[in-house]
């Protein structure tokens, strides 16, 4: 048993939606649990999520969940988790009030525990601001912070009493004296995102404490549009001004409390061997010759250190074979390993396998197991094969040049960098199989870097998880909507891409797919891409620069799209406080698409003159099969032309039966077509046996605004 340090990955608290509530139920569980219960407990999902955001601080890779031993452990990562969390953000303060009385039954467990809950009391009275530290402000930010109150100050007749204590506290304790500098000149040149946030938080406090509210006036609400924020980061800004002001009163706008200084935390913890070698254990390697033969019992464990191999011996493993801090050779004449239910470690090693042989380098029949840890590997060959086997890849570097590099049961991989640095060169048959392919298994891929790698994921009756990684530098991620059981892609960007990337049945979360626009080679436009979601589950996405995408049977919350040239909707989508800017849509020949609360803007549709149909915006066929409905309910159409046609067209080319097409409590703004109206609900058609069309109308509309043209015709 051994003492380790351990940190806590508080900033990738809250990228999962159910973060607060796992906190919940740990704080439900662990303040009741007994010791014979502990175990019971291990596996359950929020246990993980919450124990594992403690990590060791020499070794990341290491989950804590699958250390601890007791439940002693687990309430004691789990209360300097809560000290930690709070007063970073009021929702988790708030929760943490309400569960107050069970935190506190923590008083009866041990002495130590009695103190931490004690600390945590104490500490959250400073309120949620402390976070963010405005100490650092540089001068130009301190004259915005000094001209931003200047101007409110403005639109206010009289300023209250509170008002002028904040400002007069704030100018103080920054030492901000007077200044003039062109206010939207210099809100614009601020580079740091986090920093226009705390600017603009300091302002909507400022305003909200003249009659505590948000009621302000057109000239105030023009110095916040400054920021150019959309309406969910200033509602955010705004519901955490709220609940300060619940919490606390006005004495809860305070930004320079003094801060409370996090004390080292310690943990008792039992290590395997192979796990307990620190990152700066670093010893001077040696040449060593392996035997031309090796084997490696079952329940037998080899261990080879410190050396440098050319590795050409015939190795079975049915035991464990581990090479640590080793530099590996791969050369022609090498002898793939053979695992028999065995485990191969590579422990901060350096492979280099780069040759004209096209073989695998280890292979198993079993469910055997390759761990790859802290390592460095230069490939022209697949590392593992086995159908039934488990592959970890934590906290590597792989440079491979070919199609394949693990293909078994499961793969894990994290905190680790995979690239293929030959751009233009690349080994194996072009169908010979993916470069992580799983069967009946799954694909956890997290915290990674992926860089000019082609087909990347394939499984059969397998699913996947993607989190926290980065596809850059035109990946192409292969078949994952061939992965029947589905995946999560979660906190991941997808950039740079020039493949036909379909996605199915997937949980897709804060994410951003991004530069898939066709890009010049020559004279020659090349590397076209196009997105084609399926059945699936969509929130906070944003989709940027992009030539291709279609959707069909999903259902989207806060989309934001921009520079799509072709959005091609299928049936049955659904778009909740979505953006679409600068977005075309192709014809829409499918039933139950539905809108809702969402933004269009910066459009110009530009039809032919010589074209008979005078295509719209959003422009709907109707038919007779159809049997779900079209919506369009909340939205603001903003700085869209259409010249000759219309922002909303119907169309049809049958007699249609029933009305299914809805348009409601839409705003049209700024926008210009040469029709009376914006929309067109009227469509013709011609019966059978004649030659004289009917009208027909194919939807309705109700309370808008702006549908009707004003402009001159």
């Amino acid at each position: 048993m051994s003492q380790y340090e351990v940190d806590f990955d508080i900033e990738s608290f809250g990228k999962d939606e159910n973060d607060i509530q796992y906190l919940k139920t740990a704080i439900e569980n662990l303040s009741n649990e007994s010791e014979k219960q502990f175990q019971n407990i291990k596996d359950e999902k929020w246990f993980t999520r919450i124990i594992d955001l403690a990590t060791l601080s020499n070794k990341k890779n290491i989950r804590m969940s699958q250390q601890i031993s007791n439940i002693a452990q687990a309430q004691d990562i789990l209360i300097e988790l809560l000290k930690r969390l709070s007063a970073t953000d009021v929702k988790i303060d708030n929760m943490l009030l309400n569960s107050m009385n069970q935190i506190e039954q923590l008083y009866n467990h041990t002495e130590k525990l009695a103190l931490k809950v004690t600390d945590l009391k104490e500490q959250m009275i400073y309120g949620i601001n402390q976070s963010k530290n405005i100490n650092d402000l540089k001068d130009i930010e301190k004259k915005v912070l000094y001209s931003l109150f200047q101007e409110a100050s403005k639109t206010f007749e009289n300023t209250s009493t509170e008002q002028q204590q904040f400002a007069d506290n704030l100018f103080r304790y920054l030492q901000i004296e007077y200044s003039s500098i062109n206010l939207t000149e210099s809100i614009n040149q601020l580079d740091s995102v986090a920093i226009k946030k705390v600017l603009l938080q300091l302002l909507l406090e400022y305003g909200f404490l003249h009659n505590n509210n948000f009621n302000f006036n057109m000239v105030f609400e023009d110095i916040v549009e400054m920021f150019d924020f959309g309406n969910k980061t200033i509602n955010e800004i705004k519901d955490t001004i709220q609940n300060i002001y619940k919490l606390r009163g006005v004495e809860g706008f305070s930004w320079f409390n003094p801060a409370i200084i996090e004390q080292d935390f310690f943990i008792d913890l039992e290590i395997e061997e192979f796990l307990d070698q620190e990152i700066g254990d670093f010893k001077e390697k040696e040449p060593f010759t392996l035997e031309p033969i090796i084997v490696v019992n079952q329940n037998e464990t080899e261990v080879i250190k410190n050396k440098i191999i050319n590795l050409s011996s015939i190795i079975t493993v049915k035991g464990r074979l581990q090479f640590e801090n080793c530099e590996i050779n791969i050369h022609d004449d090498f002898v793939p390993i053979t695992l028999h239910i065995g485990v191969l470690d590579f422990l901060d090693c350096q492979i280099n396998a780069t040759n004209e042989r096209d073989s695998i380098i280890v292979k198993s029949e079993d469910n055997s197991e390759i761990n790859i840890f802290n390592s460095s590997i230069k490939t022209t060959m697949p590392i593992f094969e086995s159908k039934y086997g488990n592959a970890n890849v934590f906290d590597s570097f792989i440079d491979s040049q070919h199609r394949k590099f693990l293909e078994c049961k499961n793969i894990n991989i994290r905190s680790s960098e995979l690239i293929n640095s030959e751009k233009d060169k690349i080994k194996g048959r072009y169908n010979g199989g993916s470069f992580l392919s799983v069967f009946d298994g799954i694909i956890e891929i997290e915290n990674s870097i992926f860089k000019n790698l082609k087909d990347i994921f394939s499984g059969f009756e397998s699913k996947y998880v993607i989190e926290s990684c980065v596809f850059e530098d035109y990946c192409e991620l292969g078949d994952l909507s061939y992965m029947e059981n589905g995946g999560r892609i979660i906190n991941t960007s997808i950039r740079q891409t020039d493949e036909n990337l379909t996605l199915s049945n997937v949980d897709i979360q804060n994410c951003e797919i991004k530069d898939g626009k066709y890009t010049e080679y020559g004279e020659t436009l090349v590397n076209g891409f196009s997105l084609s979601i399926e059945n699936s589950k969509i929130k906070n996405l944003k989709l940027d620069n992009i030539e291709h995408v279609s959707f069909e049977s999903c259902s989207f919350e806060n989309l934001k799209a921009n520079n799509i040239t072709n959005i091609n909707l299928h049936e049955n989508n659904k778009f909740t406080k979505s953006l679409f800017n600068e977005c075309y849509f192709n014809r829409i020949i499918y039933q139950g698409n539905e809108f809702y609360n969402s933004t269009f803007s910066s459009a110009s549709i530009k039809n032919s003159k010589s074209t008979f149909y005078k295509q719209g915006f959003l422009d709907f066929t109707v038919k007779k099969s159809d049997y779900r409905s079209t919506k369009i309910e909340g939205c603001l159409f903003k700085g869209i032309s259409v010249e000759d046609s219309y922002i909303i067209n119907l169309n049809c080319h049958e007699k249609i039966k029933y009305i299914r097409c809805e348009i409601s409590n839409c705003i049209f703004e700024n926008c210009d077509s040469d029709n009376l109206s914006l929309v067109n609900l009227k469509s013709y058609y011609y019966p059978k046996f004649s030659k004289n069309p009917k009208e027909a109308v194919l939807g309705f509309v109700r309370d808008n605004v702006g549908i009707e043209n004003l402009k001159e015709i």
